[in-house]
């Protein structure tokens, strides 16, 4: 007797790896019980190996039994009970007559000689498979041989007793042999209840036991009965062929059921496809099957499940040599159609199935593929394509739909993506950054200890407008991989927008780890960008906040992060962690931003002015006008304040109009009181790109008729070399109209002389950060000696900013530094209150008499060299 199942099914697959020398752990279970069972048959038998039956008794030949044997292995009987398949042969029969009239020797040799040809010959089982099948069959004999002979009172005797202990005999080996192959199963990963195969075994032993006892009694003692016993046979075996194509077509409704509710629920191919091939396996006793592919715009694939490796031929030859139209194509054993034959020995396999899956929408036609029916001699038959028929049909539409259904998933996964991760850099965006801020801190609650990093690059607009969007997307898209590959799995990226950059890290140890990862980010950022065209070089701002030092929720951090970064451009640092000090809360800040223009409008804001003062002399060669802004409620504001405002806000150029106006009034009047003065005034980035903006000094100079040299107008050099395009020509505008112009906070930015001789400037400003220091770092006294020397060297005055004690005057006077200014000189007064101060002091042109504390010191000779 012998079983199939779903798990039989991978028994037999993993048996086929023994034949491979593919040795795994339940394999060497498996050949350790073949052997144990090879070992039991021995010593079962032995004791009566040699033994005949006596003279004149009936006997049967070993080819007889061989034969029969044989015959009986081909002829294989499936039925499926519950959930299980059973297959079963009438070898019972060959045995039990073997039993009563062969000897011992004849049965163990013929059973193993004739199951061991139908397995070879029909079957063309593995070495391995083949070798566990050998090992059952001497076993199933010997334990008949040895339970037969305890049993029967006359072994040689025909009467109820011997075929009684036949058929115990029969049924205890049945029993043995089902439990060898449950045993298998288990260990194989293959899922068989022992209680029903062993109930099956006992059924089918005794049953077969039956029909030879019959046999043998007509043959002995009513022989013309036989015919009638050969029509109830065949009557039998006919039934028995239609029970199981009955058993089949209600297997293949059933299954149908499931399908046509797969066809409902859109399951994702990839899980359909498996589910598929599984059940049309079990459902035609298969060992292999496959899906063959059509991928339009790509060569066809062919997927399976089986329990080898993939056949080597292409998938599109398969469907060449299949000639596959509509109907479902069977490839039966022993075909003798050349091209049929030559495909089953490209894929490997005994016989074949072939139906096409209908349904798809893009006109392409997938095929299912089952081979390999399980038993020795049985092959695919028309009921079995008309099961597959059936089955392509509703698993076509079933996975068409899965198809649609992963293609809409794919959408709405690639629609989410969009929605947030930068289309540019690929970097999670605003909306994902603040949900994972926000998913952290409740994921810890207030043990969570985060830090949010906020950077935005210098002179990036400056790159847009000078080299063009394209240049500036690539730089953008370094800048993220360069982010990625520092920050690493410490932390998420993301870009909010524009060329500002955001950082999360959670785990933190305290605010200084945080501060090391931005200064780690920083020296990243910076360092030179190999683009395909050029080669660039920005700067970067970044500011820190952390959880829970700065604050507690999603929107306070990032706050304040915002608030870190401007002070760290304001303080030209470029990493800046959260400071209180600095934090003109967002609400107000807000209301400021909306009270600029109204501020204009009401002439709210007002100047003030500090005097730069020529060394040596005391002579007040020009004032530089500083906003303030006397507001209502909140009081005097400084520049510091608004000018940041003013800048995001768009609202900068009528800022500088307005200073501009009002100090060239005020220039106006001190001509009129006989005080000739220049006044200096800032100008920031965005006005200096405004290619109107000369024509507007300009106007403004005529309407207020003062000369175009009272007039210096002070521009950073970041600001100036942010566009040479632009900044150059709008320069030399105001230079040929006999404006002066100067470079104020000289050192902090490009801090090189090389380019000066090309600009039309006149003048440097040494930045306050130099001159502050001055009486105690050597270093940077002879920065600014060296400064001095070389701008004198191409012809351009110098003003140092900051000058706050009498040892620095005396140095900056000493090393010949033209012009001074700073609180020890005087702090910005309005014109009220300085120009009384001018008029007093008046001992020559624009000379000022001062307090004692301020007095100029006596001159000191210039150096030379």
């Amino acid at each position: 007797m012998t079983m199939t199942g779903p798990g039989v099914v991978r028994v037999r697959q993993r048996l086929s790896g023994l034949a491979r020398g593919a040795v795994d752990p339940a394999g060497a279970r498996t050949l350790a019980l073949g052997a144990a069972l090879v070992a039991l048959s021995v010593a079962l038998v032995l004791p009566y190996w040699g033994e005949h039956p006596p003279p004149g008794a009936p006997q049967l030949t070993w080819w007889q039994l061989t034969a029969l044997f044989v015959l009986a292995e081909v002829a294989v009987f499936r039925v499926k009970i519950r959930s299980e398949a059973h297959s079963f042969s009438l070898s019972e029969v060959p045995l039990l007559l073997g039993l009563v009239f062969a000897s011992p020797t004849v049965l163990v040799l013929s059973r193993l000689a004739g199951g061991v040809a139908a397995l070879v010959g029909v079957e063309r089982q593995r070495p391995g498979k083949l070798g566990l099948n050998a090992a059952v069959f001497l076993a199933e004999s010997a334990l008949a041989v040895t339970v037969f002979r305890a049993l029967a009172p006359a072994p040689t005797a025909v009467d109820p007793a011997t075929w009684a202990s036949g058929w115990a005999a029969v049924g205890l080996s049945g029993v043995m042999a089902a439990v060898a192959v449950w045993l298998v199963i288990r260990w194989h990963g293959g899922a068989a209840r022992l209680r029903a195969m062993t109930v099956f075994a006992v059924v089918t032993a005794v049953g077969n036991a039956s029909l030879a006892t019959v046999a043998a009694v007509l043959v002995l003692r009513t022989p013309w009965a036989l015919p009638a016993l050969v029509v109830v046979i065949a009557i039998v075996l006919v039934t028995y062929r239609q029970y199981g194509k009955l058993t089949r077509r209600f297997l293949a409704l059933e299954l149908l059921v499931p399908f046509t509710r797969l066809t409902g629920e859109g399951v994702r191919p990839v899980e359909l496809m498996e589910r598929i091939l599984e059940q049309a396996r079990d459902l035609l006793r298969a060992q292999d099957a496959w899906i063959l592919l059509e991928r339009p715009g790509g060569p066809p694939a062919l997927v399976g499940v089986t329990g080898r490796p993939a056949p080597a031929i292409p998938p599109d030859q398969v469907r060449d040599r299949l000639a596959l139209g509509r109907d479902t194509v069977a490839v039966p054993r022993g075909t003798r159609d050349p091209a049929q034959r030559e495909l089953l020995a490209a894929l490997g396999v005994r016989d074949l199935l072939a139906a096409p899956l209908t349904g798809r929408g893009d006109g392409a036609a997938d095929v299912i593929l089952v081979a390999n029916q399980l038993g020795y001699a049985s092959s695919f038959d028309a009921e079995d394509a008309r099961v597959l028929t059936a089955l392509a049909a509703q698993a076509g539409i079933a996975l068409e739909n899965g198809r649609l259904v992963a293609r809409l998933h794919d959408q709405v996964q690639a629609r989410e993506h969009e929605a947030l991760h930068d289309a540019l850099t690929g970097l999670p965006n605003r909306t994902l950054f603040s949900r994972e801020l926000r998913a952290a801190v409740d994921r810890f609650g207030s043990d969570c200890r985060c830090a949010v990093l906020l950077m935005d690059l210098d002179q990036f607009k400056e790159v847009n407008d000078t080299l063009g969007h394209h240049t500036g997307d690539l730089l953008l898209q370094e800048v993220a991989d360069r982010l990625r590959a520092t920050v690493d799995d410490r932390g998420l990226v993301s870009r909010l927008g524009g060329d500002e950059f955001a950082v999360l890290v959670t785990g933190l140890s305290g605010v200084e780890e945080a501060f090391r990862l931005a200064r780690e980010v920083f020296t990243a950022v910076t360092e030179p960008f190999q683009l395909p065209a050029v080669m660039l070089a920005v700067g970067a701002s970044i500011g820190v906040a952390v959880r829970p030092e700065h604050g507690e929720d999603p929107a306070t951090l990032l706050q304040r992060a915002d608030i870190a970064m401007y002070s760290a451009k304001r303080a030209q640092d470029p990493v800046a962690v959260y400071s209180p000090g600095e934090d003109w809360n967002s609400e107000l800040r807000l209301r400021l931003a909306g009270e600029v223009r109204g501020a204009l409008a009401a002439e709210e804001l007002g100047l003030h002015f500090q005097p730069i003062v020529r060394t040596g002399g005391g002579q007040v060669e020009m004032v530089e006008a500083l906003a303030r802004w006397d507001h209502p409620e909140l009081g005097e504001l400084s520049p510091e304040v608004f000018i940041p405002i003013a800048e995001r806000t768009g609202m900068i150029g009528p800022l500088t109009l307005y200073v501009l106006d009002r100090a060239l009034r005020q220039c106006r009047q001190w001509q009129f009181r006989g005080l000739d003065i220049r006044v200096a005034v800032n100008l920031s980035t965005q006005v200096m790109l405004d290619t109107e903006w000369p024509e507007r000094v300009l106007f403004l100079l005529g309407r207020h008729e003062v000369a175009a040299d009272r007039l210096a107008l002070e521009i950073t050099e970041t600001t100036m070399m942010s566009d040479l395009v632009r900044t150059v020509p709008a320069m030399r505008r105001l230079t040929e109209a006999g404006v002066q112009v100067g470079i104020d906070d000289f050192g902090t930015g490009y801090s090189s002389l090389a380019y000066l001789q090309g600009l039309p400037v006149s003048e440097l400003k040494i930045d306050k950060s130099f001159v502050a220091s001055i009486t105690s770092d050597q270093a940077r006294r002879n920065i600014v000696r060296s400064v001095v020397d070389l701008a004198h060297s191409l012809g351009l005055s110098t003003v140092a900013e900051g000058v706050e004690d009498q040892p620095t005057l005396d140095f900056l006077t000493e090393i010949g530094c033209d012009l001074v200014q700073g609180h020890w000189l005087s702090r910005p007064l309005p014109a009220e209150q300085l120009t009384p101060e001018l008029e007093a002091g008046l001992s020559g042109p624009g000379a000022v008499g001062r307090p004692a504390r301020i007095r100029l010191p006596d001159p000191v000779p210039t150096r030379s060299g």
